[in-house]
C-alpha cells in the first residue's frame, strides 16, 4: 500500500482531488482532513495558509499514475507530493487491490 500526501488551500479543490482520483480508480480511498495550518518558505517569504491535507490511499502500480496527475491537476505551482510504503491489514489491502483499475 503507498499514502500519498498533500495539500490545498480550498475544501472543493480537496473533493475535486479526491472525487476525480477514486472515479478513474487510481485510488481507493481519499481522506481530506479538516483545515489546518501550514507554514512554509516562498519566494524568500516566511507564509502562513490554511489548507487542507489529503491523504490518497493507492497502490505500487499506481502511484506513478496518481503523482502525474497531481502534477498536471493540482493547483499549486509546486504542490506537495509525498509517498509513504505502508502496510495495511490483510483485509484492508485486499478491499484496497480490489478498488483499483
Amino acid at each position: 500500500m503507498i499514502i500519498v500526501l498533500t495539500s490545498v488551500d480550498d475544501k472543493s479543490k480537496a473533493n475535486f482531488i479526491a472525487q476525480s482520483l477514486v472515479q478513474q480508480k487510481l485510488a481507493a480511498c481519499v481522506q481530506i482532513s479538516a483545515q489546518g495550518t501550514s507554514v512554509y518558505q516562498w519566494q524568500d517569504k516566511i507564509c502562513t495558509e490554511n489548507e487542507y491535507y489529503i491523504s490518497i490511499k493507492t497502490n505500487k502500480i499506481h502511484q506513478d499514475k496518481v503523482i502525474t496527475w497531481l502534477e498536471t491537476n493540482h493547483p499549486y505551482d509546486i504542490p506537495e507530493i509525498i509517498t509513504l510504503n505502508a502496510k495495511a491489514s490483510t483485509q484492508y489491502e485486499h478491499w484496497l487491490q480490489n478498488s483499483l483499475a
